[in-house]
C-alpha cells in the first residue's frame, strides 16, 4: 500500500500546484447541509439559486421549513429537481436538527455517516460532503467527477467499490488531505478530465494516467 499512497501523494501535489488556493466554503453546518442535499443531480449555481429561495421564504431561519406548506417549499427548491425527494430529506433531518448537529459534533466520522444515511435520500456520498465541509471531519466523498477522475487514472484497484476508497483514504490521509484532495479532482474533472472530449493535451497528470496511456498506444 506504500505505493499506492505515495502516487496519491503526487497526483495531490500536482493538483495543488494547478489549484493552489484551496476550497474553503463558508458554511455554517445547518447551511452546508442544506446545500448539499439541494446538488445532488444538480449544478452548484442551481443549489445557490435553491438556497437563496429557501432563505428568503424562511426568513434566513432553515429550522422553519418543516413547518411551511410544502407547496411553497417545494416551489422554492424546484429548480434543483429531484424536488419531492429533496423536500422530504430536508424536512426529515431538519426536524431534528440540533439534536442532529450536537451529535455530528461528537461522533466519528463512520459514525456520523451512519446517522446522516439513516435520512432518506442522504447516501454515503451527500453524508461525507457535509461531514468534511460542515464539520471538519476527516471524510472523503467521491461524486461524479472524482469517480470518473479515480477510474481513468487508474489510482485504485479495479475491484475495489466507492467505499473502499472512501475509507482508505480516511484511514491513511489527514482531514485536510482529503476534502483539498477532493474538491480539486472535482475542479480537474469538470474543466479538464470531462466526460466527453476530456483536454488530455494539457492535463498534468497525464504520465500517471491509464486512460491517456491507452489513448496514446498505436
Amino acid at each position: 500500500m506504500r505505493k499506492l499512497k505515495e502516487r496519491i501523494e503526487e497526483v495531490y501535489r500536482r493538483l495543488l500546484k494547478l489549484y493552489p488556493n484551496p476550497h474553503k466554503p463558508n458554511r455554517t453546518p445547518l447551511e452546508q447541509a442544506v446545500f448539499t442535499v439541494l446538488s445532488q443531480n444538480t449544478t452548484d449555481k442551481n443549489a445557490n439559486r435553491c438556497v437563496e429561495r429557501l432563505r428568503e421564504l424562511t426568513g434566513g431561519d432553515f429550522l422553519k421549513i418543516p413547518s411551511l406548506p410544502k407547496e411553497e417549499v417545494v416551489n422554492a427548491i424546484r429548480p434543483c429537481g429531484m424536488f419531492n425527494q429533496k423536500y422530504k430529506a430536508l424536512v426529515e433531518f431538519l426536524k431534528d436538527w440540533p439534536e442532529v448537529e450536537r451529535k455530528l459534533k461528537e461522533l466519528s466520522p463512520e459514525e456520523g455517516v451512519k446517522l446522516l444515511t439513516s435520512f432518506p435520500y442522504i447516501g454515503p456520498k451527500t453524508a461525507r460532503v457535509i461531514l468534511t465541509f460542515g464539520f471538519g471531519k476527516n471524510a472523503f466523498p467521491i461524486d461524479t467527477h472524482c469517480k470518473r477522475v479515480l477510474k481513468r487514472l487508474g489510482l485504485f484497484p479495479a475491484d475495489w467499490s466507492l467505499e473502499d476508497i472512501s475509507r482508505f483514504m480516511e484511514e491513511n490521509f489527514t482531514a485536510e488531505f482529503n476534502r483539498v484532495f477532493h474538491y480539486n479532482l472535482i475542479r480537474l474533472g469538470r474543466e479538464i478530465c470531462r466526460a466527453r472530449k476530456p483536454r488530455c493535451d494539457i492535463c498534468p497528470l497525464g504520465d500517471l494516467c491509464s486512460y491517456y496511456s491507452n489513448l496514446s498506444q498505436p
